[in-house]
């Protein structure tokens, strides 16, 4: 025989080593490398595979494309010449050729006998693919290409080779696709084509149990710690005792498991049968592992009398079969007669029927080349049993995490908890709960350590000492409540950038007691913030607070800081709208408060009022001045916000200390100051040497001082400081006339107080009463907060840290009580949340209750809606409402 091996025979040809990379795709959810799954037929497979089997790469696609386009060449005559004469002694016996084909990222098995000598060259073709057995084109590609490769090569000039090059579908008329073990994920498809194939060579019969996604899945983990062990581990020998076909009597006398293949490390020691594993076997059957054939569903529905004439008839027995076996079906393909259903009862299941119309008759038939009537994976509980799952496996989750921890040296993960509860619980552990029971250790880990508790103390103290003018103390309380909120107190500077002024953590929650305790504080801490206002008329102090209408906050507010301006997100006010008016309302909320224009306003309040006359009034009580640009037109006295119309200051300081805020005290402090040091070194250095208004500003100015070009500037009124500015508003259209005070930084349209920065008619009185430039105007008429020298005085002092390892506990603090309840207040992390945007039309929406079968809400939530319709009734108010409970 040639030395050319026919499609690049692996078993036979050099050594193939697997990359690192290659490997360590058997670990995660990947696909497997060609060069690995060749390297596996290779190491397993050398020296048993008989002369007349050939073995084809997993690349046959590509290689059969190659030479089959040499045959279309004329420059490549020599070479198609020279590899025929190596390949023809492929004719002259009898041959089977098998492959773990590749193609398009998806892996299935070819296994042709062919004998160019019988009147029939194809003896059998048959098909086994892993993933789904609808996907034919892609192995009718590979077969076609197979076919012209043995007319081209290796049946050149020989009898039947004309056949084989007129029907370019002889093979695949010849195909017969077969049932075959179903993956459960898109990633195994490797693994299940080479198992396949280990069948095959060893004369055992493939069928749809022959083994299960749980085998593979345990071959999978072995051959990760065996092959980044020793890259020759994957012998016959080992990997036979991960499938029952192949050597039953070994997995009968030992288990992968015993013989140390299959555990993980962390659960190496066999400590026996106890009262957990006793509850887990006792109390949680629905939670094992099935893997069993639907006998019932056979008994119903393969036998040849089982025919059905319609859909709805079907329909019907499919029903009743769900009633009586309790397995309940999922549509996965409905198109026309044809109908494909799914096993929803366990998690991850391999159960598939498919029925279609009988061939050249009237009626539907299961079609049985489709089908897998194995189930497998774990029962899918109910809610209320899920809730009861929960509490019951809490403490086996936990004392798993705790053996995990115990014996890896690495940080433990949640598959690892889940492999700990397969080999010594005999359980399958959800991943969610299973993470959860590891961060909770960590957790628990973390605030359980006393000694850190009594070193706050100590830290606040050394931090006042080392920072003299900053204010830090600590007060400590009666009761340990470990998990505390967070209060911040953030300024805006003009570079956007956030600077939290001051933050507390307390154990009270976010209410009116833990706001008026931080805010006393932060004034007594920072009495700059009632400075008087630098303009005359300007009735309150210098500097505004924005909040989202807390009841707490905004009570605090008013009794703290009275005489500072509040203003109200309108981020938050649009999704109250929204919520309880429906989102068309909500959408008028926006323009209503970026407006400068008095008649705009009124127009969009009366046609607010006429669509709903319950969120015209909601908006009108808020208060124009909290939330509105066009109060600035109507009261002179309001302070500058600056342009900022919600509060996502708040939101972004809390994105921004995100990783300090989870941990105990000490780390939290810790972790704000060190972001806030580095923060403020950051801006020093980027700073340095710039001088004038910032750059968004001089772009926003300079747009302003183009504009104001075609405008005439007049001196009015008796004073002497009040100028008219006429404005062209078209070529032809008639001027308009605003007031401008540039003393007092106030004109007509509202922008200059709003923002601090000239509008356009301010900048017309400059260019043409004042004859300034525009570098005047940045030197004297913009605010100074807008310019780089306050930035600059803003972050020139910073602190001195605290560096805790010469830090001595003070011996008073209580370790935390760690399974107290966390005390009533916002969310840790997420603290604006979307609402639906099916909030104002429920009837479209995709959620459907469980309970009542009606849209737009879930069965939690139900029952008080029914409450809330029966006492609008008995009231005599409409039964319909936008609010979501």
């Amino acid at each position: 025989m040639h030395a050319m091996l026919f499609v690049d025979d692996p078993v036979r040809g050099n050594p193939l080593q697997p990359s690192a990379d290659a490997i360590r795709a058997l670990k995660g959810e990947e696909w497997l490398s060609t060069i690995l799954i060749d390297h596996l037929l290779q190491t397993t497979l050398k020296g048993c595979v008989p002369d007349h089997v050939l073995i084809g790469s997993s690349d046959c696609y590509e290689y059969f494309s190659t030479y089959n386009d040499k045959l279309d060449k004329h420059d490549c005559a020599d070479t198609v010449q020279t590899m025929r004469g190596g390949l023809q002694a492929y004719a002259k016996s009898e041959f089977r050729y098998i492959s773990a084909a590749c193609h398009q990222g998806h892996f299935f098995v070819v296994d042709v006998t062919f004998d160019i000598r019988q009147p029939a060259v194809f003896q059998q073709v048959n098909v086994y693919d892993s993933l789904s057995i609808t996907s034919r084109r892609r192995a009718t590609a590979v077969l076609g290409r197979l076919q012209r490769f043995l007319s081209g090569f290796c049946f050149h000039g020989l009898d039947h080779n004309l056949l084989l090059l007129e029907k370019q579908e002889y093979i695949v008329q010849q195909a017969v696709f077969r049932n075959c073990p179903k993956q459960s994920n898109s990633h195994d498809c490797g693994l299940f084509a080479v198992a396949v194939i280990w069948h095959l060579l060893e004369g055992k019969e493939v069928h749809s149990s022959v083994f299960t996604q749980g085998d593979i899945a345990t071959l999978c983990q072995a051959l990760y710690r065996g092959l980044s062990a020793n890259a020759e581990w994957a012998t016959l020998e080992n990997v036979s005792s991960f499938f029952p076909a192949l050597l039953p009597s070994l997995r009968n006398e030992s288990s992968p498991a015993e013989d140390g293949e299959l555990v993980d490390e962390t659960c190496q020691e066999d400590e026996g049968p106890n009262e957990d594993e006793e509850l887990v076997a006792g109390t949680r059957p629905e939670n094992s592992i099935h893997d069993v054939e639907d006998e019932l569903f056979e008994k119903q529905f393969a036998g040849p009398s089982q025919v059905f004439q319609t859909v709805e008839e079907l329909m019907v027995f499919i029903n009743a079969y769900q009633e009586t076996s309790g397995n309940s079906f999922a549509i996965r393909r409905s198109r026309g007669s044809s109908r494909a259903f799914a096993c929803i009862s366990h998690a991850n299941c391999t159960f598939r029927v498919a029925f279609g119309p009988k061939p050249r008759q009237e009626g539907i038939i299961l079609k049985r080349g489709n089908c897998n009537l194995r189930h497998s994976g774990v029962a899918v509980t109910s809610a209320r049993d899920g809730r009861c799952l929960k509490k019951r496996s809490k403490e086996v989750i936990k004392q798993l995490a705790s053996d995990v921890a115990l014996h890896k040296h690495a940080p433990s993960t949640a598959n690892d908890v889940i492999k700990a509860g397969v080999h010594k619980k005999k359980t399958l552990l959800s991943y969610k709960q299973c993470y959860r029971g590891v961060n909770a250790r960590k957790e628990s880990k973390i605030i359980s350590d006393s000694m850190s508790f009594q070193l706050v103390g100590p830290y606040v103290q050394t931090f006042a000492e080392r920072n003299p003018g900053s204010t830090a103390f600590m007060e400590r309380g009666s009761d340990n409540q470990w998990k505390g909120t967070l209060y911040l107190a953030t300024v805006k500077s003009a570079l956007d950038d956030l600077y939290p002024v001051a933050f507390a953590i307390t154990v009270d929650g976010e209410d009116l007691q833990g706001w008026l305790w931080f805010l006393e504080h932060l004034k007594a801490s920072a009495p700059n913030l009632i400075t008087e206002h630098f303009r005359r008329e300007c009735s309150y102090k210098l500097f505004t607070f924005m909040s989202d209408r807390g009841k707490g906050l905004i009570t605090a507010l008013r009794n703290v800081f009275p005489d500072n301006h509040n203003c109200y997100c309108v981020v938050h006010i649009r999704r109250n709208v929204e919520t309880d008016f429906g989102k068309k309302i909500a959408t008028m909320v926006t323009p209503l408060s970026t407006t400068s224009s008095l008649p705009e306003k009124r127009a969009l309040l009366t046609e607010l009022e006429r669509k709903s006359p319950d969120a015209y009034k909601y908006l009108t009580d808020i208060g124009a001045k909290r939330w509105m640009d066009s109060a600035w037109l109507e009261d002179e006295k309001l302070p500058p916000r600056y342009g900022f119309r919600n509060s996502n200051i708040a939101e972004s300081a809390n994105n921004m200390l995100n990783d300090a805020r989870n941990g105990n005290w000490l780390d939290s402090i810790d972790g704000i100051l060190i972001k806030m040091s580095l923060r403020i070194t950051k801006s020093q250095s980027e700073n340095e040497g710039k001088d004038g208004v910032v750059d968004d500003i001089v772009g926003l100015a300079t747009k302003r001082w183009e504009k104001c070009v075609g405008c005439r500037v007049y001196a009015s009124g008796k004073d002497g400081e009040t100028y008219s500015v006429y404005q062209k508003l078209g070529e032809e259209s008639e001027e308009a006339l605003l007031k401008v005070r540039p003393v007092d930084c106030v004109c007509d349209c509202g922008k200059w107080q709003a923002t601090g920065v000239p509008c356009v008619h301010g900048m017309a009185y400059f260019r043409h009463q004042m004859k300034w430039r525009l570098e005047d105007v940045f030197d004297q008429a913009v605010d100074e907060y807008h310019k780089y020298r306050t930035q600059r005085e803003l972050y020139r002092r910073n602190f001195v840290p605290v560096w805790r390892h010469l830090l001595q506990p003070d011996m008073m603090t209580l370790p935390p009580d760690v399974g107290a309840r966390r005390m009533p207040g916002r969310p840790k992390t997420v603290r604006l949340r979307k609402n639906s945007r099916y909030a104002h039309e429920p009837e479209k929406s995709p959620t459907i209750c469980s309970r009542c079968h009606q849209p737009g809400h879930n069965v939690r939530t139900c029952e008080r809606r029914e409450a809330v319709k029966k006492r609008n009734a008995g009231n005599g108010a409409a039964t319909f409402s936008h609010s979501v409970l």
